[in-house]
């Protein structure tokens, strides 16, 4: 690559970067820090939002995350609200994300809208479960466990 190529690729990324508020700045800094960290640039990173300080620490984590590289933290996998979903899973997503977040242990749970694709989308979780209106179906490594 060109000096001015990657000169131009810096500035951009660089851009990305500039503090936001709670929305925008995540977005950017998962943008740009995603992009260097993937490419194994950098060892540090710094997300500024315009937000309380403490809300830069979480996302910090979801990116480094996202990137492989801070296993000791859960992640969550929930799938999208499509037309097949039967029960209000959204709120019920956030409390068990915040639960999560109080742990320090390398585990993937997941919480799917329906039984029919929901054990296959959330396949590398490690606990999960898969409700439809009147039933549900909990998995534990890759095996169903219960249905009721």
């Amino acid at each position: 690559m060109k000096r001015r190529q990657i000169h131009s690729i810096i500035l951009y990324i660089l851009e990305l970067l500039k503090p936001g508020t709670a929305f925008s700045g995540t977005i950017k800094s998962s943008i740009g820090l995603g992009i260097l960290l993937r490419e194994g640039i950098g060892d540090t990173i710094r997300v500024s939002l315009s937000d309380d300080p403490k809300a830069e620490v979480p996302v910090c984590k979801e990116i480094l995350k996202d990137c492989n590289l801070f296993k000791a933290s859960p992640r969550l996998v929930a799938c999208p609200t499509c037309g097949r979903i039967q029960y209000d899973m959204i709120p019920i997503a956030k409390e068990i994300e915040e639960f999560l977040q109080g742990l320090d242990k390398d585990i993937t749970g997941a919480i799917m809208g329906c039984a029919v694709n929901g054990p296959g989308e959330a396949r590398e979780a490690d606990i999960g479960i898969a409700r439809r209106k009147w039933r549900s179906t909990s998995f534990q490594k890759r095996r169903n466990c219960k249905k009721n």
